[in-house]
């Protein structure tokens, strides 16, 4: 799919999406636009309910506004140059865990600055928190509503790497015994 730049064909798609939203190797896209009038969606066999991957052009998630509540699977984020926001994911109140046991996997996201579009999860994260390579993000501010995280089949429940902008952990003082 190198070629794809919109997803505008899609706008027809409403309501809920029984599997994963799942888009891979989309080197020119932008945007989700098109996505919008999806409410729910599921997850796939490896338990991601949204797996971004390899898109170096993405600029914004706000495709995704329409999403709201519980997420089955996992928020996977990989190779995404050019997303500096999770803008569009706010209306997602909880999200469940892949066969790897992570909840929130961002990786390779050099211009990450915030994740204030999480701030409207809540509750428990049943599986890790798994941030590595995003050089600007420099806060965990957006997950002050999450009040415990599992754990991934690795052992590690917050896995934070080459993070060399982050300056503050108090995103997670909602965090309870």
């Amino acid at each position: 799919m190198p070629a794809l730049q919109s997803l505008s064909g899609l706008r027809g798609l409403a309501g809920a999406l029984p599997g994963a939203l799942t888009i891979q190797n989309a080197a020119q896209l932008a945007s989700l636009d098109g996505l919008e009038n999806i409410t729910t969606n599921g997850k796939n066999d490896a338990g991601d309910s949204i797996w971004l991957f390899q898109m170096p052009a993405l600029q914004s998630l706000s495709g995704l506004r329409g999403l709201a509540g519980a997420l089955p699977g996992a928020l996977t984020v990989q190779n995404a140059a050019q997303l500096a926001s999770l803008d569009g994911l706010e209306n997602i109140t909880t999200i469940g865990k892949d066969d790897d046991g992570d909840s929130i996997w961002l990786f390779q996201m050099p211009a990450l600055q915030s994740l204030s579009g999480l701030r409207g999860l809540a509750g428990a994260l049943p599986g890790a928190l798994t941030i590595q390579n995003v050089a600007q993000l420099a806060s965990l501010d957006g997950l002050e509503n999450i009040t415990t995280i599992g754990k991934n089949g690795a052992g590690k429940s917050i896995w934070l790497e080459q993070m060399p902008s982050l300056q503050s952990l108090s995103g997670l003082r909602g965090l309870a015994g």
